[in-house]
């Protein structure tokens, strides 16, 4: 009898074509395409030389130019981001500013801690950073989180990135650190075959956030923003401020603000010194910071504190009454009609260095008394007792407060001064039966006729009920 086979498991993952090896993410020019497809190629080919012609599968880069308003669902479809087994990342200043690579990167590694919760822990290395154009600034976080190929410090690679060990013809193998790096990278995505990660439904990365890219919470000095038919504009503004001024600027390119322009206007607001629109009559219509989004912004309370630092320029004459309320005037920071170029550097440059107004706040009155603290009457009768002369005696003031026929275990200590010391008296004095008749018993005694006693009395007195007071020793000597 044959043995049965083992029952079918169904591969965990969507149906269709058999998931990809790995994808390469890049964002670079055009004129580079030629030196990203080589590495790709060379790393495919290595792949298919330690797995073996056998074993179907290839790896996926995108060269074709990504369209205006295109979704991002309809993009991780096609490169697989969301069921391919392993990740490049050719990292690079283009590559954590972009839209597109920011999202592909985030919903790559959601995978892997997705992955880390199924197995409690498990680390697969499917995730492969390389340094392909040395960057001036540190890269994000999150980043060096991941695997990426380290060299020598000293090497072409840590100096200048790969993009400079690239071979230039297909007769040329490249030197030996450049195929070493390929080799290394091969390695990994061969560890990625035998151990795929499970895959990521398209509606979840809807809700993931960017680690890096214009819609992250990195700091950043300037974010600008301006429609896709203002590109002119738009390149030269970012030149400006990029260049000449040596500022970080990242730009919200149109795809990314279609989708969430409120959000994604607020966002810039937390994380940048300014934030910079190039108005026109475009930009006030099409998906973006229109004119609805604008004025949702505008009126939105929790945004009073920020707002200054939202520097509209209008690029266009346009009518006032399609123009948000609250961008009006606009004459100061209008750019259209002058074709003279440092003029209109100089207006930029002011208006986005302007001082921001600090918002306006009504002064913050003293905090007030605890409530139950010492009525205005004893602390009147503390000012005027303080002054009778057998209190400002630190030695006399065991003989007054006997007199005043107090419980001895509440005498106030000889250390506090005499108002001080005479407020504890008047406070003990109160929560007996005859109350300040006592203090009036203990200044007969000691300072009878005394000018301040005689003021101490006369308040008493109006304390006092009136069979009470007439009991009360006499103010005259």
């Amino acid at each position: 009898m044959n043995a049965q086979p083992p029952p079918f498991q169904a591969v965990v993952g969507p149906p269709g074509p058999l998931p990809h090896r790995f994808f390469t993410g890049y964002s670079d020019s055009d004129a580079n395409f030629d030196r990203i497809r080589r590495f790709h190629e060379d790393v495919e080919n290595e792949v298919r030389l330690i797995l073996g012609e056998g074993v179907p599968g290839k790896g996926f880069v995108d060269f074709r130019d990504i369209g205006v308003g295109e979704r991002w669902e309809d993009r991780i479809v096609r490169n697989g981001v969301c069921t391919a087994r392993a990740m490049v990342a050719l990292y690079s200043p283009s590559y954590f500013q972009s839209h597109w690579c920011a999202h592909e990167w985030t919903a790559f590694t959601a995978r892997l801690r997705q992955y880390q919760q199924i197995t409690d822990g498990g680390e697969i290395p499917c995730l492969i950073g390389v340094s392909w154009q040395k960057t001036r600034t540190d890269w994000p976080d999150e980043i060096t989180e991941y695997q990426y190929v380290r060299r020598d410090p000293g090497s072409v690679y840590e100096r200048r990135g790969l993009i400079n060990l690239v071979p230039r013809t297909k007769e040329d193998l490249g030197t030996k650190e450049y195929r070493e790096i390929v080799q290394e990278v091969a390695d990994v995505i061969v560890e990625a075959h035998y151990n795929p990660l499970p895959p990521l439904r398209r509606a979840d990365t809807a809700q993931l956030g960017s680690a890096f890219g214009p819609e992250s919470s990195l700091p950043i000095d300037i974010v600008l923003a301006y429609s896709p038919r203002n590109l002119g504009w738009g390149e030269w503004t970012h030149d400006l401020l990029a260049v000449t001024e040596r500022r970080d600027v990242a730009v919200l390119p149109p795809e990314c603000l279609s989708r969430a322009p409120a959000r994604i206007l607020r966002n810039s607001l937390a994380r940048a010194h300014r934030v910079v629109l190039l108005v026109s009559r475009h930009s006030l219509t099409e998906p973006g910071p229109n004119r609805d989004v604008l004025e949702e912004l505008y009126d939105d309370p929790e945004l009073v504190d920020d707002l200054p630092r939202l520097i509209p320029l209008f690029i266009e004459d346009i009518a006032e009454e399609i123009v948000p309320s609250k961008l009006l005037p606009k004459d100061d920071r209008a750019l259209y009609g002058i074709f003279d170029q440092d003029a209109l550097r100089e207006i930029i440059l002011a208006a986005v260095h302007a001082p921001v107004p600090t918002p306006a706040t009504a002064p913050k009155p003293d905090p007030g008394f605890p409530s139950g603290a010492t009525e205005s009457f004893d602390s009147d009768l503390a000012d005027k007792l303080s002054l009778v002369s057998s209190l400002q005696d630190p030695g006399l003031r065991p003989l007054w407060f006997q007199a005043t026929g107090l419980d001895p275990a509440q005498e106030p200590g000889p250390r506090l001064s005499p108002r001080t010391w005479a407020l504890k008296v008047i406070l003990a004095a109160k929560k007996t039966d005859s109350g300040y008749e006592r203090l009036a018993v203990a200044l007969e005694k000691l300072d009878k006729g005394a000018p301040e006693a005689s003021e101490v009395l006369a308040l008493i007195r109006t304390r006092t009920p009136a069979a009470t007071a007439a009991s009360l020793p006499s103010a005259e000597p």
